[in-house]
Order: structure tokens, then sequence, then C-alpha cells
């Protein structure tokens, strides 16, 4: 029977995994780099239980309802195996775990060290006892149990392997046969050794590329077993659970079996795809099933190893158990001759003796029946249920941490200490603000056992299930304590600047002031997950469904405490698929932000009134398995800050953790180029409360522009004006568009110009009409055209204030030829021509035109300075003569003669300044000017 390999899984990232059976054969468990746990069920149609450890994962074993799991954080830790739960420590230790055996037939667990030590717990002792075994050179790679608790067998990475006996602490056997290795991340080969299952006579270990089978008893090699198609050296040696037959796999990926008691070569397979076996356990049913797991995280398994039928218990001299033969003649106590007439099949009956003779009289109801019994024989698939996520804590970590953070935000970080001490040990509360200058550090005894904690500027809040402690931080003695009664529970708290919230298990959520004053109490209509405030708001996550095709129906209420008045306003939630909420929070102006499983951000401005992604923090993990866990939103530095955690989804106390910041992009198509780069910056400053872009927004929307323009692409660039629709940026692509000569951008460009201009002034007029002003209804003032007065040429001088232009927008936009105060004033407001209403009464009013047609205009006759030194009819103004009311013309030109059509009347000079007028203009037609050369 030849094995057969079932299609590779994947488990965990690459790197060392590790694997192991169930006691009942039920469920197996793998571990790996990534920290992850998995229990997965023999029946392949269902989804593995997952768990995270920490950061890595180095080995797993399993005894009882409990599993042994050897984390990064060199600890062992104890799950359950229902449900992956975590329920306790084992052991904390100075060097990481490399491996876990645990005996078949006692309590005893041996774990082997990378600090040269072998331990052997004994978990149904309390304080459970340990017993080290050292004396390795070393770091030791693999440990065994004897299955009656005689031996312990260890190899190292000094080349040796050892046996000691457990009942004197002694070495009774030391072989040299592994390979050197300073350390087991290093070593190429993992030297797994293992006993012979039934009584443990036998040693199996690997030496190059053959095994060695050792008698315990008198230390003499009973087998070297071998295949000639192998050439490379085993890794892992394994037994089946009847002890007849060996496996073992080597560096290359090839799995062998041996049968110990004819030394032959039974099976042999190899890994598709040739890497190195880490892991391997027999499946203890005894059907011929072993699962594995590669260097590459994948998980795989193999069947039809051996025949079931062969799976017999090896006793001590050797021999099979049973005979395949003789087993049919095996009675016990005459049961099997007593079945013989299990069936009543020699009693006489009438209607069996007409069954037999003329047949079933209905056959078509016995065919329905018997249709009907197959049907209800076949199990209904069984409907996985996606439970309900549980409450949690913004930014805090697990309940079952020995230590953990009850809360991280930007005012302080608040630690608890001694979570699953034994009693007489000290429980503490650490309380750190960011900002020194604020408060001082402060230190807490838990002795209620706090769970949950928030901080801010107003108050310090921590509580359990039945209590609520507050201290107010602006007068830290005035601390108060909130009980609730039962049936009722707090599962989350909240505080900010005025408000200290807490939720119950019935849906009610009660809402107190800094001080202890209870302002409030409402209710969700759901459990909630979690909530958060900021000043006067509260923001509260909670199921508005069950789950649904594996995705969380949560919805998020905002509430706003202003005064004795309550407003509220569902917000909804947006998540990924099949995602859970991660963190709730506010910006630091105020935005709700949610955070989801996946490391999508998501921010709710409010003058949108909709969820936008802004960063993916998957994207700036550099392993899957790498989390962000979110501390703050700078919404003003247009950041999000937290810590990056290798491997696991939360930080760890020591080495203390480095806060970074990863900056707020919304996830536009094809991020990485200069285009997307400027549009995501122009959609982020135009959403958010960024503080100091409008500077910069002005400069990205004209380099945008000008890319559009340098590439031929006249509609994107004047779409992009259309949706932009700011007067100066136009003003700017109009001069970009004319010096590169696109005439008909221009033309379209201008009538932008000109519309927006127009809407901007109806806007204007339907203020007005909408405030009326008693001022309003008053007659025009004629104004008179003086040099000491504001005429409309001194007056556009005067307002028109061109700000200084960037050199970045100086490089796209150029600098045309012209007068400046023939455009458009840059913070696009138009001035009143108060001219124009005066004499509005005497000449038909006509079609406005918009202010960037000026400068397209041919330059036309204008006021003459009175002071110009160049012009020969300097001093001569023109000016409605208001107080005889003449409608007299003096037409004048530049030639002194009629023309142009323009008609005002010459300024009347007092008598007493004539003279002094004549002979100033005498003087001045003397100068002489000539072109410099």
């Amino acid at each position: 029977m030849s094995m057969v390999h079932e299609p590779l899984r994947y488990a965990h990232d690459e790197g060392h995994t590790d694997v192991c059976f169930a006691e009942d054969g039920s469920k197996y468990i793998t571990c790996g780099r990534d920290g992850d746990i998995r229990i997965w069920s023999s029946d392949d149609n269902e989804d593995p239980v997952h768990n995270c450890v920490g950061e890595l994962a180095w080995a797993v074993g399993q005894k009882g309802e409990h599993l042994y799991v050897a984390t990064g954080s060199n600890d062992i830790q104890i799950l359950k195996i229902a449900d992956g739960e975590r329920d306790g420590v084992l052991g904390r230790y100075v060097a990481p775990i490399n491996h876990i055996a645990v005996a078949k037939n006692s309590q005893l667990v041996a774990l082997a060290g990378e600090d040269m030590e072998v331990k052997l717990i004994d978990i149904a002792s309390t304080p459970r006892d340990v017993t080290i075994f050292d004396g390795l050179d070393g770091p030791c790679l693999s440990v065994a149990i004897c299955p009656k608790s005689k031996f312990l067998a260890a190899s190292s990475g000094d080349t040796k392997l050892r046996v000691w006996a457990i009942e004197t602490k002694t070495i009774v056997k030391e072989i040299s046969c592994f390979p050197k290795v300073n350390s087991f991340e290093n070593a190429k080969l993992l030297c797994r050794i293992d006993f012979e299952p039934s009584d443990g006579r036998m040693l199996a270990y690997p030496v190059k590329n053959t095994i060695v089978v050792l008698n315990v008893e008198s230390w003499s090699e009973v087998a070297t077993l071998s295949s000639g198609e192998i050439d490379a050296s085993y890794s892992i040696v394994k037994y089946s659970p009847c002890g007849r037959y060996i496996m073992g796999s080597t560096v290359n990926g090839d799995f062998v079996v041996w049968d110990t008691i004819t030394e032959n070569v039974v099976n042999i397979s190899k890994h598709e795809k040739n890497v190195p076996v880490c892991g391997l356990a027999w499946n203890p049913k005894g059907n011929g099933e072993v699962i594995y797991t590669d260097v590459e995280g994948e998980l795989g398994k193999i069947t039809g190893v051996i025949e079931s039928n062969k799976t017999t218990t090896v006793p001590s001299n050797g021999e099979p158990a049973g005979s395949e033969l003789g087993d049919d003649n095996d009675f016990e106590g005459g049961a099997a001759m007593d079945d013989d007439d299990e069936d009543n099949e020699n009693a006489i009956s009438v209607e069996k003796l007409k069954r037999d003779i003329m047949g079933s009289p209905e056959p078509e109801l016995e065919a329905l029946a018997d249709n009907a019994s197959s049907r209800s024989r076949s199990p209904r698939p069984r409907t996985p249920q996606t439970p309900l996520q549980l409450p949690f804590m913004p930014s805090s970590t697990p309940d079952h941490l020995d230590a953990r953070y009850m809360c991280w935000n930007d005012v302080g970080i608040i630690r608890c200490y001694g979570n699953n001490a034994y009693e007489g040990d000290t429980k503490s509360i650490e309380v750190e603000f960011i900002d020194s200058t604020f408060h001082s550090s402060m230190m807490i005894r838990n002795y209620v056992d706090y769970t949950m904690g928030s901080i801010s500027k107003g108050a310090l809040a921590v509580a359990n299930s039945s209590q609520l402690y507050v201290i107010p931080l602006a007068t830290a003695t005035k601390e108060w304590i909130l009980k609730v009664e039962d049936p009722e529970e707090i599962i989350l708290i909240a505080s900010s600047e005025n408000l200290v919230c807490f939720a119950m298990n019935n849906y009610t959520i009660r809402v107190c002031s800094i001080y202890g004053t209870q302002r409030a109490v409402v209710s969700v209509p759901g459990p909630p997950i979690t909530m958060t405030a900021a000043k006067n708001y509260l923001l509260v996550a909670y199921h508005a469904a069950p789950p649904r095709n594996g995705d969380q129906c949560i919805n998020v209420r905002l509430f706003r405490f202003q005064g004795m008045s309550i407003d509220s306003k569902d917000i909804s939630s947006a998540l990924g698929p099949e995602s859970t909420l991660s963190w709730l929070g506010f910006s630091d102006v105020g935005t709700p932000a949610i955070l989801d499983s996946l490391g999508m951000l998501y921010m709710y401005p409010l003058v949108t009134n909709t969820w936008i992604p802004f960063c993916d923090t998957s994207k700036h993990m550099k392993s899957p398995s790498d989390k962000f866990f979110v501390t703050t939103v700078f919404e003003t530095y247009q950041a999000v800050g937290g810590i990056k955690c290798k491997g696991c989804a939360y930080p760890g106390l020591m080495p203390r953790p480095t806060l970074c910041e990863l900056p707020l992009e919304p996830p536009f198509a094809e991020s990485s180029t200069e285009k997307t780069q400027m549009e995501m910056n122009l959609f982020t400053w135009s959403t958010l409360q960024v503080a100091d872009v409008d500077k910069k927004a002005k400069e990205t929307a004209l380099k945008t522009f000008a890319l559009a323009c340098r590439n031929n692409l006249d509609e994107r660039a004047f779409e992009l004006m259309e949706i932009i629709s700011n007067p100066q940026v136009i003003t700017l692509g109009l001069k970009y568009a004319s010096k590169l000569e696109k005439r008909r951008l221009v033309e379209k460009l201008m009538d932008l110009a000109t519309r927006i201009a127009d809407e901007g002034e109806d806007l204007g007029v339907a203020r007005l009409a909408a405030t009326p002003d008693s001022n309003s209804i008053k007659p025009p003032r004629k104004l008179s055209l003086s040099t000491n007065k504001n005429t409309p040429k001194n007056r556009a001088e005067k307002n028109s204030v061109i700000p200084e232009m960037p050199s970045s927008i100086a490089k796209y936009a150029g600098v045309l030829d012209g007068s400046v105060n023939d455009t458009q004033n840059l913070n696009g407001s138009r001035e009143v021509e108060t001219q124009d209403s005066v004499n509005s009464e005497a000449t038909p009013k006509e079609t406005k035109k918009g202010n960037f047609l000026k400068s397209l205009k041919k330059a036309q006759n204008k006021t003459p300075n009175p002071l110009s030194l160049t012009d020969k009819y300097a001093g001569v103004s023109f000016e409605n003569d208001a107080k005889n009311g003449k409608s007299g013309n003096a037409e004048v030109t530049n030639n002194g003669k009629a023309g142009n059509g323009e008609t005002s009347e010459k300024r009347k000079l007092p008598d007493s300044e004539t003279d002094k007028q004549k002979e100033k203009q005498r003087k001045l037609d003397s100068f002489k000017f000539t072109k410099r050369t």
C-alpha cells in the first residue's frame, strides 16, 4: 500500500513550525513563526480555531484539556484545546524553549531549552514541581520521555545524546552522534528522538542517513535502519502508535517507514516541494495517518502509511500480540457464539413466511421507507456560526496577559501588573503621562482587581465589573467611587475632558461629570462593543444584528451632551469583509475614526456624512502577521500614531515599544505615481482638517493642472479646474495655458472664471437681499474724481494686493507681460463700481464682462496721471460738475481732437491756481528724454 499525499494547506508564515495530535486523534494543533496557534479538526471541512500567543511560537504539546505552547517571550503558555483561549502560564525562563515533550502515562512535561538545560515539570502538583537536568554544553534541540516515566532523553548541539534516570537525576547513557551547532535557529537537523510508545524499552535516534534503535535496558543497538534510495540525513524520528513502525524524515523532505520486526522498508515517499519537514505526528487512532509541517509554513497530510489491520502492539518479547490467522478464534466468554441467534432467525413467524414466498404487499411504500431511512442516516452538514465580537477597550491589550496596557493614548499610558499573580503578590496600576509637565506619574494599588482603564485631560478612570473609580486630574484629592448593583455589570468605560461614561451589560450607558455628578443615562439597541469620549461627545459601537456570512453587523452612534440636552446620530460603520473592529476613537480635532482587523483606518468627517478609508496600515508592515497598534490619530498633521507589532496584534511591555507615525493617505489606485500622489493630497486636504495646507493645496492643484497640460490632456486640465473652482488657481492656470498657447483651453478657462465670478456676485446679492439694511435705501452719493481722492484707478492700485508667488508655482505659471491690475483680485472678490451706479440712470446698463477678458483687450485710454513726467496732458482730469449740473462736454483726445466717443467735463481749477498750473506745465514741457542705449 503506497502513501497518499493530500494537497498542502497554508498554516503559518515561512519558518520553523511544529505539530502535535490530540490524545483522542480528533484534532491536531500547529504553531509557527508568526506567533499563531491553530487547532485543526480531523474533518477537513471545518476551519481551524485561531489564536495569537506572541511574536513566535516554537513548539506545542497537548495533555488532557490543555495545550502547552513555547512562545518567543521565553514562556510556556497554557491554552484550552476546546477554543484556544489562554488559561495561564506554565513558566517563564531566561531563554527560548525549543521543544516540548509530554509523557503518555503520567503528568510530566519536558522542555528543551536554549539555555542548555532540560526542565521536567509535574503539571499535576501544586505548586508545580520542576526538575532541572543540566550538564549540556550546547542548546538542547529535542527531548523525549519514556512512557513509564523512567528515562528522559535529550539531544543537544554539542553532538551528544544523553539519557537520564528520572528518579536519580543521573546520566545513564551518553552517545556522540549529532552535528555540532551553537543555536537552535542555525541547526539544519532537528535531531528529534522518540521512545517506543508501549513500554519505552526502545529508543530511536537519527545518525546521518540511518536510524538507530537502542535497547535502554542493555544499552545495545538492536537495529540500524536505512534505505538504499535515501542519502540525505534524517532529522525526525517518530514511532507509530502501535510501536511496530518507525517513520523518519530527512532534510530533503523524504518520508521512510520501517517495520521494526522485519527491519524492512514498508513505504517511501517524498515531499512535493523537496523542503525540510520540521514537525511530524502520527494519528493516535492508528489509522495510518500522518500530519506534518514544513519550513515554508505549509501543512500536509499523508494517508495509507500503513494498513489499519497491521497496527498491532509489540509486546516485550518482540512478537506481535496476536496472529492474523488466529484473530477469528479469539472468543471472549462465548459471546461470539451467543450472537448467532441474536436476530431470532429460528423463530417461526407467519408474516415472515408470507414475505419470503409472496413478497412485500406494498413494495412502493417499502421503497419510500428505505429512502427515508437512508436520508436520515446521512448527517446534515453543520453550518458554521460566526460569534459576536466581545467587548474591548480601545488601545488596550487582552485581559489574560499578566502585564498589560489598560490604555494608551495621546494623554498617557496605563499599565497593569500582576493580573495573573497568586494571592499575596502585589497588583498595581501605573499611570504615565506623555507630557510630564501636565501631570506627574501615578501608582495605584490594585486591591479590587480593576481590569478597565481610561485616561484623558480631565480624569483618570479605572473599573472592574462592579465598581468605578475616578481621579480628577485637576484636583487629585477629589477622587470618587461609584458602585453598581447586581445583576448589572460594567463592561466598558470612557473618559474625556468633561465626561466619564461606563456601559453596562444591559445595553445602558451612564454618563457622569468629572467630579461625579450623574448627568444622563442612555441606551443602545444592541450589545456594546467599545466606546470612547472626547469633550462632550461619546462614540459607542454596538452589535446591530447577528453576523451575516462572516461579517459583523456593527453600528456606531455619536452622542453629544450639551448642558442638560442630549443629541445623537447614527453613523453606521465601515468594516472590511469578515473583519472585526480593532480600534475606535476621535482624532485630535474630533473626527470619529475606526480601525478593522484587516488594518484599514476609516474616518468620518462630519461634513461628508460618510466613512472614508484613509490609511491601510497593513501596507506599511513587513509581514502579514505584523499588526499596527493605534494609539492616536493626528488629523492636523495628517498622520496616525501607534506601534508596529511584529508577529502579533499587541505590543509588549519590555522593552518599551517605540511609537511611530503612518501618513493618512486614501487608497487610490496606482498610488506610487506622481499624479496619484497629488490627487491623494488634494482629496485629503479638502476632506480633513489638516493645518496650514492652503498654500500647498493651491500649489498641488497647479502642478496637477500643469502635468495634464504637458501631456496634452486639455480636457482633464479643464475638468480639474471645474472641480477645484478656486479663482486664484484658475487665474494662475489661465496664465500657464496662455504661455503654452493653448487657445481653446484659455477660452474655456476664461468662461469658467466669468461664470464663477457671476455666481459669486449673485450669491452676494442674495445675501444682501436676505439681510436688508436701512442704509441701503439712501440715495447714491455722487463721487467727484480728483487727484486727492480715491479714483477708480487709484482704488484698483490700492486694493489689488498680489501675494508673493511661490517658486514652485512660478515654475509652472510663468510671468506674463501686462499690468497686474488688469486681472481679477486673487482673493476672488470683486469691487463695486460706484461710478457705474451713478451713471446708470442716464445711460443704458451694459452687459458685465469678466475681468479676465481685460488682459486680452487692446489697451484703452485711462485717466491721465496728473504727476506723470511723460504725459503732455498731465495735470488735466475729468469730473462731473456736481455743483451746477452742467451737461456740457469737452471732448479731449491725445492729439487734442475729438475721438473715441468719450465725453467728460473738464475739471474747473480755481482762479488762484491757474497761473501756477500754466507755469508748471511750461516747466514740464521743457524736459527732454532720450532713449538709453
